[in-house]
């Protein structure tokens, strides 16, 4: 198990050996495709591009470093005829043998750039390269030497064969996709995508398990317990005795090295190799390091191995194969023998039981992990390695067996005297969700926005290895039964098997169409327009300042207002202690506003729009209360505190008379009957307009202000924007008008009058009195002198214009008499004359 790579490599011709790529298809063509189907190709290189300017020569001379006693210089044939002096450090350098010489110019694999230099006075053009240089193998000793038919000049890829090609994969795109981290599973996307069939795995799993289990015959018994199966569902061992460690075979090494892995020897190549090629990690012991279970008596003749899945013990050490001594922790996964830990399971075998040249037994193990668990071990540790990066995806626990068969095949095949020296161990306890999903074709396609044919769709879910039925409850659906390799994290519901049918098919295949939607301007919310028009005007021209206060209020500060808080709706989790009622009234908290602000402003002008709730249906809250649930609305408040002598209440009312102007209607105060308990009932009034309730304004009470710390004259004036929007909704729009073509003509006129009665009261009588009476404005309003007590002169610009003709004198002056009979009669009023 290595260290993993940021990226991982594939072989062009490891992937042929499990799907045959149409010749038309140059690998350029196949890593675009792969990119548009299934993963994204960061590069596709040959494998010769690693070896430019690297070639093989023929050592001619060699003679000693005049100035280093550990250095000498070889001179080597190299292409047509031409001598290149080399100082080499090697010792195993002889006359006459063929080596890799890197020219001036080529970079080795691992980075470095050669280049003609001066060495200990000694000019050196180029360098004769160790296997380790080249990435050919771990021998870093003595330069490579080449066997024969390497030829003088020859390019060093051509005398290797290299004629692979690289895929490098970015290792983001399938970080989903586990059964993508295998050259098997990539040719399984390959023949998808390119219509043409996967050629089926030579090792028969089957077979090998029947003939290996057999317990006549075992030399080695292997007992293995899991402490946990949640953490280890599946874990399969066995042992093989007639092993002898040596390299690799020369193919088994050549296709490591070409995707980044070092051939160590054949025992853990093999397990590395099947790792590549199917996904599955495996982990080879000698079998002579596992201590034997510790009962006196054994059961046969067999050497017993003992092998713990089990959570690692807290300070407990295990030093892994890289020579790092480890601590572990409670929460870690490890391997053990009877008497201590063997490797970090998932992540990196122990030093203490690697296979080594003695080997000539070994254990193989091939398990599966909780992905979770080999996630949080390898964070904590600082250690991802290959085997631990698959393992973090989620695999398929059925692919132990495949991989576990395809392991004894190649030990067998690689060491003849090899044998299966154990029962096959087996010990699982998994589940997996395979479905069925529906899926209905009518949905697909929709959803796509294309239509798919049938047995097109079936074939590509068929050849990625779902099964497909009818279903007979749906005219177009199917039953998706889920493989075992995409059951674990990747596919649950029906918008994943979508997504598998359309990257497949060709999401560039899919021809692009606008969505038809009808599109129109968005519905506009006449509500926040109407409330946003409120604040421009009340922040503006009448030059108030907006607050936002909590929802909420308490019973202390509602006591200090005289105001009974049982009907209002206690909250369950308050925020606060002086915060436990939902407010049914705007007032009580901007009367807080004043009296936190008071010490700082001669005068304070503020406004709050928010929501109050009733728990009760009110006199402004028709509808509240339906079903005893509580009813919510927006209020608009505001409040004006200045020195007493400022008039408060009067300029609370121009501004509310100022704001009811701007939106277009004629704010009407009349005396009010019921009036909140914190007002002062002398000094109140209803607010009307277009002849409707909307709101109160008062003066607070001064013996209420006084409990309450309030030591400026305060007025406040509440609306309820319901009843506004609902005026504004019947107002209509405004329309353009055009001036009026004919001349008015214009009569003063100035009544005396009870004081008691109202202004309004007697203007609406005079604009309704005649068609041909268009406006009447106040001019001037007088009281005491010659009038007498308990009398007022109210005098009116009137306006008289007929719309279709010039009006004449006579007739204003006729519409005007009986006005003034009218007015006499109606409210005892006298045109003054004096």
């Amino acid at each position: 198990m290595l260290y993993v790579p940021y990226t991982m490599y594939l072989s062009l011709n490891w992937l042929k050996d499990f799907v045959d790529i149409p010749k038309p298809i140059s690998p350029e063509e196949l890593g675009l495709r792969l990119t548009m189907h299934t993963v994204e190709i960061d590069s596709v290189k040959k494998q010769a591009d690693k070896f430019v300017n690297i070639i093989v020569g023929k050592i001619l001379e060699i003679k000693e470093h005049p100035n280093a006693d550990r250095l000498r210089i070889a001179a080597v044939g190299t292409r047509h005829g031409a001598r290149l002096q080399i100082v080499c450090g090697a010792p195993n350098i002889k006359v006459g043998q063929m080596v890799p010489v890197a020219l001036a110019g080529a970079v080795l694999p691992d980075g470095l750039k050669v280049k003609e230099m001066e060495v200990r006075g000694v000019k050196s053009y180029g360098m004769l390269c160790s296997e380790d240089e080249l990435g050919l193998g771990d021998d870093c000793a003595g330069i490579m030497i080449l066997e024969k038919g390497a030829k003088t000049g020859q390019s060093l890829a051509d005398y290797l064969k290299l004629k692979d090609v690289i895929f490098e994969v970015d290792n983001k795109s399938i970080t989903h996709r586990p059964d993508l981290w295998s050259h098997y599973g990539m040719a399984r996307e390959i023949s998808a995508f390119l219509g043409v069939k996967l050629k089926g795995y030579n090792a028969n799993a089957a077979n090998w398990y029947a003939n290996a289990a057999n317990t006549n015959n075992a030399n080695v018994r292997i007992d293995v317990k899991v402490e946990d199966v949640k953490l280890c569902p599946r874990y399969m061992a066995v042992a093989m005795d007639g092993i002898k460690i040596e390299p690799s075979p020369k193919w088994m090494r050549e296709r490591l090295v070409v995707v980044g892995m070092r051939p160590i020897n054949n025992i853990v190549d093999i397990t590395n190799y099947v790792m590549l090629e199917l996904g599955q990690p495996l982990h080879a012991f000698d079998a002579s390091l596992i201590s034997a279970n510790s009962s006196n008596e054994p059961e046969s003749n067999a050497r017993e191995c003992k092998i713990i899945a089990r959570q690692a013990k807290k300070g407990e050490i295990l030093e892994t194969l890289d020579g790092e001594k480890r601590e572990l922790d409670s929460g870690m996964l490890v391997i053990a023998d009877n008497e201590k830990p063997i490797a970090i399971a998932g992540v990196m075998g122990g030093a203490g039981s690697e296979i080594s040249d003695k080997t000539n037994s070994t254990i193989i193990e091939c398990a599966n992990f909780d992905f979770v668990s080999i996630r949080k071990t390898s964070q904590k540790l600082g250690l991802r390695t290959e085997s631990s990066m698959r393992f973090e995806k989620g695999l398929d626990p059925n692919l132990c067996e495949l991989a576990l068969a395809r392991t004894i095949e190649l030990v067998k095949k690689i060491c003849p005297k090899a044998k299966v020296a154990s029962d096959i161990i087996d010990e699982k306890k998994y589940k997996l969700d395979q479905g069925p999903i529906r899926l209905d074709l009518e949905w697909l396609n929709k959803r796509i926005g294309q239509e798919i044919n049938e047995d097109k769709v079936i074939k590509i879910l068929e050849r990625l290895g779902f099964g497909v039925e009818k279903d007979t409850n749906c005219p177009r659906g199917h039953l998706v039964s889920v493989p075992t390799w995409r059951a674990t994290r990747d596919i649950a519901i029906p918008e994943d098997l979508m997504e598998e049918v359309a990257r497949i098919y060709g999401y560039d295949n899919l021809i692009p169409a606008m969505p038809h939607i009808e599109m129109g301007a968005p519905e506009v919310n006449q509500e926040r327009v109407l409330e946003r028009k409120i604040k421009n005007i009340l922040s503006g021209g009448a030059a108030l300042t907006e607050v936002y206060n909590y929802s909420f209020v308490g019973q202390e500060q509602l006591e200090k207002l005289n105001i009974d808080f049982s009907p209002h709706i206690r909250l369950s989790n308050p925020i606060a202690a002086h915060q436990t009622m939902l407010r049914q009234s705007l007032a009580p908290n901007l009367i807080e506003n004043i009296k936190i602000n008071q010490a700082k402003f001669q005068t304070i002008n503020v406004f709050e729009i928010g929501s109050i709730y009733l728990s009760n249906e009110g006199e402004l809250d028709k509808g509240a209360g339906k079903g005893n649930l509580p009813y919510q609305e927006k209020r608009l408040g505001i409040i004006l505190a200045a020195d007493k002598k400022a008039g408060a209440f009067a300029k609370i009312k121009g501004i509310v008379e100022y704001l009811l102007l701007c939106l277009d209607f004629t704010a009407n105060f009349a005396p009010v009957e019921i009036v909140p308990d914190w007002a002062d009932k002398e000094v109140s009034a209803k607010i009307e307009a277009a002849k409707r309730y909307i709101g109160l304004v008062a003066s607070l009470d001064d013996k209420i202000a006084k409990r309450a710390g309030i030591k400026k004259k305060v007025a406040i004036a509440e609306i309820s924007l319901r009843e506004l929007f609902n005026l504004t909704v019947k107002q209509g729009s405004k329309r353009y008008h055009e001036f009026a073509k004919f001349p008015p003509v214009v009569r003063d006129l100035a009544f005396v009058i009870n004081e008691k009665i109202l202004y309004n009261d007697i203007r609406d009588e005079i604009i309704n009195f005649n068609e041909l009476i268009m406006s009447v404005k106040l001019f001037d309003v007088y009281c005491g002198g010659k009038l007498g007590a308990g009398k007022k002169n109210l005098a009116f610009h009137i306006t008289y214009l007929a719309p279709d003709r010039t009006l004449t004198a006579s007739e204003a002056d006729k519409v005007q008499q009986a006005l003034i009979k009218y007015l006499a009669k109606k409210f005892e009023a006298k045109v003054r004359d004096f």
